[in-house]
C-alpha cells in the first residue's frame, strides 16, 4: 500500500479537506457535548434546590414531633425521582429520623459535614438543606444526586447525532472537493504531464501551456524557461559529443591516452545531460531555482569552456597530417627523409601529442568541477526539499545544525565573491521553533552580510556566526561581517517595512524576519558601530522546555 506522501495530489486534497471537516464537527460537538453537560449540571443542581427547599418545609412537622415514619414517608417520595440516590434527614443533635440510600451514599454525606449548600464532585451533587421551625434551625435535610446515567443518556444522543451529522458532511465534503478541486490540480497535473514526457523521451523541445497566473503559472514560466536553458546546453553537448566520437574513431590506434580522455568525458558529459535533466525537474517540483541558480552560472561556464576547448582542438590537423602519410603510402620512408615538408611531420606529430595530453589534463579539470557543482546542486535540493514538507510547525531543533543548513544554502555565493565563514558554536539546549522560518530568516542575514562585504571591496571579506545560551529561556545566534556596516540615524529603522540601503533592495526581508522571530517567541535585533565597522545581527531563539520522560 502506498504511503500517503506518494498518493496523488487529488487525493491529498481531497483527504486533507475531509480531515479538517472532521476535526472541526468533532470539536464543535465535543463543545456543545461539554456546554449541555455543564447546563445539565447547573439545572440540576437548580432542581435540586427546589425539591431540598420544598422537601424540608414538608418536614418541618415531623422533626418538631421527631416522628421517624412520617419522615420516612417524605423522603420515600423523592425515590421517584430517578438522580436522587441517596436522602437523610438528621436533627441539630445528630439524631436521624430517616433515611434511604446506600451504605456508601451515607457515608459520603456524613464525610461532607456540611450545614448548608451545595458540594458538587464530578457527576454527583450534595445538598443541605436547613428545616427551620419559627426561624430556629431543627435539622437538616441531605439530598445527594447522581447525573452519571443522564450523561451516559445525552453522551449515546450526541454520539448518534454526530454519526449522522459526520457522515453527511464528509459526504457533502467529498463531492465539493471532487468538484473544486480541478481548478487546483489540473494545472499541476499538466506540468506533471510535461515532465514526465521529457523524462520518457528526453524531448527538451516539450514546452508547458501556461493557463493561470497563480505560483503554478509562475512555475510554468520558470519551468519553461529552464527547458530552453536545458535544451541549449544539451544541442551544444551533443554536438561536442559527436565530434569528439568521430575523433576517437579516427585516432584510436595512434594516441591511446586520448582515446580514455575522450571516452570519460563522453561518459561525463552523459552524466551532465542525465544530472542537469534531473535537476531540472526537482527545480520545478520544490521552487528551488532561486537557490541553485548561483551553482547553475558555474556549470554554463564550465560546459562553455569544455565547448569552446574541443571546438579549438588541433585534431582536424592531426587527421591533416594522417592524410598527408596516405598520400606518400608507397614511399613513406623517402617522404620523411628527403621532402621538406615530410622532415617537418614527425616533429609536428610530437608537438600535437603535447597539446592533446594537456587539453585532456585541462577537459577532465572541468568535468570534474562540473561533477562537483552538480553534486553540490543535489544537496541544495535535498535540503531545500526538506523544509517545504514542514511548515508553521514547532519543533525542539538544535540551533547549530539550523545554522548550517542556512549556510550550505549559500556556500556557491560565498566562494564566488571570497567570503570566510567561521563558525564559533557553544553547546546549548534544544530551541523550540518554526524551521522554516528560522532558515529563512538565517538565509536573509547571510545574504545581506554578503552584499555588505561586496560593498567595502576589501579582500578579507569574514562572516562569523555564533552560538551561544544567554540564559535558561533563550538561545542567541549572531551573524556578524567586517563589511560597510549601518550608520547610527539607520539602525532605529533598519527593520521598518520598505527600508533599504540598497537599490536592488525590496525592504521587506529583515521585517518580515523580525515578525517571524517575535511570532516565534523571539526577537531579531542589531548593533553597528558605524560605516565601515561591520554590523551584527543577534536572532534571539526561546529553549525548548523540558519534558518529563
Amino acid at each position: 500500500m502506498r504511503s500517503l506522501r506518494d498518493r496523488p495530489v487529488r487525493q491529498k486534497i481531497t483527504l486533507v479537506i475531509m480531515l479538517i471537516s472532521s476535526a472541526v464537527l468533532l470539536l464543535a460537538f465535543a463543545a456543545l457535548f461539554l456546554f449541555q453537560g455543564y447546563t445539565l449540571r447547573q439545572q440540576s443542581a437548580h432542581e435540586l434546590a427546589v425539591v431540598g427547599e420544598i422537601t424540608a418545609h414538608n418536614c418541618a412537622g415531623t422533626v418538631m414531633f421527631r416522628d421517624d415514619d412520617a419522615a420516612a414517608q417524605i423522603l420515600a417520595g423523592l425515590k421517584t425521582m430517578p438522580q436522587i440516590v441517596g436522602a437523610l434527614l438528621q436533627l441539630t443533635d445528630g439524631h436521624r429520623l430517616a433515611s434511604f440510600g446506600s451504605a456508601r451514599d451515607e457515608d459520603e454525606i456524613k464525610s461532607a459535614r456540611m450545614q448548608a449548600g451545595f458540594k458538587i464532585d464530578g457527576n454527583r451533587i450534595l445538598l443541605a438543606q436547613p428545616v427551620l421551625l419559627n426561624g430556629k434551625r431543627e435539622g437538616t435535610l441531605f439530598l445527594l444526586a447522581d447525573l452519571r446515567a443522564m450523561n451516559s443518556q445525552l453522551l449515546r444522543l450526541y454520539a448518534g447525532i454526530f454519526a449522522l451529522v459526520l457522515t453527511g458532511s464528509l459526504l457533502f465534503a467529498f463531492v465539493l472537493s471532487s468538484k473544486f478541486q480541478r481548478f487546483i490540480t489540473h494545472p499541476i497535473l499538466r506540468l506533471t504531464g510535461n515532465a514526465r514526457t521529457i523524462a520518457d523521451h528526453n524531448d527538451y523541445s516539450v514546452r508547458a501551456e501556461k493557463v493561470c497566473d497563480d505560483e503554478v503559472g509562475v512555475l510554468t514560466d520558470a519551468f519553461n524557461q529552464m527547458l530552453d536553458q536545458i535544451q541549449t546546453q544539451d544541442s551544444a553537448l551533443q554536438n561536442a559529443q559527436r565530434e569528439l566520437q568521430e575523433q576517437v574513431n579516427a585516432l584510436q590506434r595512434e594516441i591511446h591516452e586520448r582515446e580514455q580522455a575522450e571516452e570519460a568525458l563522453k561518459i561525463s558529459q552523459q552524466k551532465l545531460l542525465e544530472t542537469s535533466r534531473l535537476a531540472g525537474m526537482a527545480e520545478v517540483a520544490t521552487g528551488v531555482l532561486h537557490n541553485v541558480g548561483n551553482v547553475l552560472n558555474s556549470v554554463n561556464v564550465s560546459a562553455g569552456l569544455v565547448v569552446e576547448k574541443l571546438r579549438r582542438s588541433k585534431a582536424p590537423k592531426l587527421a591533416k597530417a594522417a592524410a598527408l602519410l596516405t598520400q606518400h603510402n608507397g614511399n613513406v620512408g623517402e617522404y620523411l627523409t628527403k621532402d621538406p615538408n615530410g622532415q617537418k611531420l614527425p616533429g609536428y606529430l610530437a608537438k600535437l601529442g603535447e597539446f592533446f595530453v594537456t587539453e585532456n589534463a585541462e577537459l577532465i579539470q572541468e568535468v570534474d568541477q562540473l561533477g562537483r557543482n552538480i553534486e553540490h546542486i543535489k544537496e541544495v535540493v535535498a535540503m531545500q526539499q526538506s523544509y517545504a514538507k514542514v511548515s508553521g510547525v514547532f519543533e525542539n531543533l538544535p540551533a547549530h545544525r539550523l545554522v548550517e543548513d542556512a549556510i550550505a544554502m549559500n556556500l556557491g555565493a560565498f566562494a564566488r565573491h571570497g567570503v570566510a565563514v567561521e563558525r564559533k558554536f557553544s553547546p546549548v539546549p534544544l530551541v523550540r521553533v518554526d524551521r522554516h522560518k528560522v532558515l529563512q530568516i538565517l538565509i536573509n542575514l547571510l545574504r545581506n552580510a554578503k552584499y555588505a562585504l561586496d560593498e567595502v571591496k576589501r579582500t578579507d571579506k569574514s562572516i562569523t556566526t555564533s552560538v551561544f545560551a544567554v540564559n535558561e529561556r533563550f538561545v542567541h545566534v549572531v551573524v556578524s561581517d567586517n563589511g560597510i556596516g549601518i550608520s547610527p540615524e539607520n539602525l532605529t529603522r533598519i527593520f521598518a517595512h520598505g527600508f533599504t540601503t540598497r537599490e536592488e533592495g525590496h525592504g521587506f526581508g529583515l521585517h518580515s524576519g523580525a515578525l517571524a522571530a517575535r511570532a516565534m517567541g523571539g526577537s531579531l535585533s542589531v548593533a553597528s558601530d558605524g560605516i565601515g565597522c561591520g554590523a551584527s545581527f543577534t536572532l534571539e531563539l526561546p529553549i525548548a522546555p523540558l519534558t518529563n520522560t
